[in-house]
């Protein structure tokens, strides 16, 4: 004779929701795990160093947007700085579950703005208990290819700090 044993992997992995297949469950199952640290993000996008231009004639008009979640700021167009935008806006987003926030560098035109890259920052090492300031750059890749640096502050504030 023999025996075969099979165990289901849901057994001891209860909650009020009808399981939809062992993914859903591992993926609940972790993430339930998961803490994550809320606060409050300053996050000021001070100069870009480009190697990418997007101009046949005359200077790129470079912007950012900046996008946590569901929330996205854009600062103001830095008119004719070519590769070498610098800008002094601030913004203030919420922190709740996130693990990146995401970079966008574009030259402002009459008809349709162009893309000049993107990068991402992780916030796993940002968003600590006491909070943290942190000054660096993002790279910025466009199609695969470097296309140059952004250098950003962020300042992070975890709630029930001072």
């Amino acid at each position: 004779f023999f025996f075969f044993f099979f165990f289901q992997a849901e057994d001891g992995i209860r909650d009020r929701s009808p399981s939809r297949g062992l993914g859903d469950v591992y993926k609940r199952q972790v993430h339930g795990m998961q803490t994550y640290i809320t606060g409050k993000l300053l996050v000021k996008p001070t100069r870009a160093k480009l190697t990418r231009d997007t101009e046949f004639m005359g200077k790129m008009d470079p912007y950012v947007k900046v996008q946590l979640g569901g929330t996205t700021f854009r600062t103001k167009t830095h008119n004719n700085a070519g590769k070498v935008p610098s800008w002094f806006d601030a913004f203030e987003f919420r922190r709740t579950s996130e693990q990146v926030m995401e970079f966008h560098v574009y030259d402002e035109d009459v008809t349709s703005d162009d893309h000049v890259g993107s990068g991402v920052l992780s916030l796993t090492n940002i968003c600590v208990p006491g909070g943290k300031k942190f000054s660096d750059s993002v790279k910025l890749k466009h199609k695969d290819k470097d296309v140059g640096e952004l250098f950003v502050e962020v300042d992070f504030y975890p709630d029930g700090s001072s």
